[in-house]
């Protein structure tokens, strides 16, 4: 069903493990459980991501260092969804955990209830939990959440419960799991004065260009940093897409299914690209069954839609009129899908210029949705008005009361045709460059605005860089 890479052996990369487990590796995701857990007016929390982003070790790990115990419900395990089969109270919990679990409720011991979609009573009690006995740490993690509960016509208690995201791992966090932790600190002490030496920058956009090729998942990272070995990807891979298409069944009705699936599937293809619903990739499929898939695929949380604006001002409202572009779940997966040679991959620098740039801006957009701090901040593109010109940013986001536009190009600052007209119209933005050269802060011809460009490798510290940014563009108005 699905292309694959040529096999090839890449330079050595180290194992990160914890107690054995190759998979377990540490995630940013573990510092907003400590947050939360830390939290005076805590709720219980659910913990969304697509399947197999790494979301019940994550939990697993953070139980094991910050609790004196921790007892997972599983409810992918019938006889434990059974247990639960009734309306019941915090009283009936207990007294179902100390029984069949041989575990009571304490502030001491964490309650982690892995897919939570299965259990529409689990769901509501939750909401008691957060009134009677809110002392009691409850994590709740869900794949195919959103879809699920639509399907079953049930409802998440608003209010009593708070949301966290996890996505596959980010460069930075790839660097972590392969223990090149020298390189990783290097990078989390850039800031915009930094001067990257030559024979460090081509070494950190070989790292890039490593990540770029093999994605995020964890259990490929896991295989890739013990192996080295594309050929030995090449089953992982499959069976998560695979995996995927199979899960449809779970979440959509029989007349659905179908559309779905071949969203699913072809959806990877056009990663960073813009998308119509009518006869999607090249199909006889209408708009509405077509779309209503996106939907789906969307909840689960396979991949992302980036919306169009035309806003020059805060705050910044989409044009559903507007074609989406999409952005899959994991640059590793959409490189499967392409079939994309490794050899020639690595051989090149520039990440802009693989599939006219659509590789570049997955991996860019894949980390920009991963910082999102919730999921109402919203990420879209940029387009000048039909009627008034064509001009069009690649990613337009809203931070710290700034519009940002950011292009992921190659090339030099006259060439960024689409950041001047974006300068020339929207209030007061900050502008960005995403591509292979070094950092600087330059002007863009023609106008007085500057804009930062900064390598790939440096995405994940977007957000320390643009507050440096706009100290920058302040303190240069103040000198004027």
């Amino acid at each position: 069903m699905f292309v694959t890479f040529f096999a090839i052996k890449m330079y050595s990369a180290y194992q990160y493990r914890i107690k054995g487990d190759s998979s377990m590796f540490y995630r940013n995701i573990i510092d907003k459980l400590v947050s939360w857990k830390n939290s005076k007016n805590r709720k219980p929390l659910i913990l969304r991501g697509a399947r197999q982003v790494g979301k019940t070790t994550a939990v697993l790990m953070f139980g094991e260092k910050h609790f004196s115990t921790t007892l997972k419900i599983n409810l992918e395990n019938i006889s434990h969804r059974r247990l639960f089969d009734y309306p019941l109270s915090i009283e009936d919990f207990e007294t179902i955990i100390r029984i069949h679990f041989h575990t009571s409720l304490s502030p001491k011991t964490l309650i982690f209830i892995d897919e939570i979609q299965h259990s529409k009573n689990l769901l509501q009690l939750l909401r008691f939990f957060k009134e009677e006995r809110p002392e009691i740490p409850v994590i709740c993690a869900g794949s195919l959440l959103e879809a699920m509960i639509s399907k079953g016509g049930y409802q998440i208690p608003v209010g009593r419960v708070t949301y966290e995201y996890m996505y596959p791992l980010t460069f930075y966090e790839y660097l972590n799991a392969a223990d090149k932790t020298e390189i990783l600190g290097y990078l989390k002490n850039i800031h915009l004065d930094t001067v990257i030496p030559d024979s460090i920058h081509f070494l950190l956009l070989k790292e890039i260009n490593q990540y770029s090729l093999i994605g995020g998942m964890p259990e490929i990272v896991s295989e890739f940093c013990s192996s080295t070995d594309y050929q030995s990807l090449l089953s992982i891979y499959n069976s998560l897409l695979t995996g995927y298409v199979e899960d449809v069944f779970k979440y959509t009705n029989q007349s659905q299914s179908k559309y779905t699936q071949f969203v699913i599937e072809h959806a990877p293809y056009y990663a960073g690209e813009r998308i119509t619903y009518n006869k999607f990739s090249n199909s006889q499929y209408g708009s509405r069954e077509i779309s209503a898939s996106f939907d789906l695929v969307e909840k689960v949380m396979l991949l992302k839609r980036i919306r169009g604006t035309v806003s020059t001002n805060l705050p910044i409202e989409s044009r559903f009129k507007m074609p989406p572009k999409i952005i899959f779940l994991d640059v590793g997966l959409v490189n499967t899908s392409l079939g994309i040679n490794p050899i020639d991959f690595m051989n090149n620098n520039d990440l802009n210029a693989f599939f006219n740039g659509k590789i570049a801006e997955q991996i860019v957009c894949q980390h920009l949705i991963s910082q999102r701090m919730s999921q109402q901040e919203n990420i879209f593109y940029w387009a000048k008005p039909k009627h008034k010109g064509n001009a069009e940013v690649d990613f337009c986001f809203s931070y710290k009361g700034k519009i940002i536009g950011l292009e992921v190009k190659s090339g030099k600052s006259g060439t960024l045709k689409s950041l001047i007209e974006f300068s020339k119209i929207v209030s007061k933005p900050v502008l960005v460059r995403v591509y292979a050269g070094k950092m600087r802060i330059d002007r863009l011809a023609s106008t007085q605005q500057y804009f930062l460009s900064i390598p790939f490798y440096l995405i994940p510290s977007i957000e320390v860089l643009l507050d440096e940014m706009i100290d920058f563009g302040t303190n240069q108005q103040k000198d004027r």
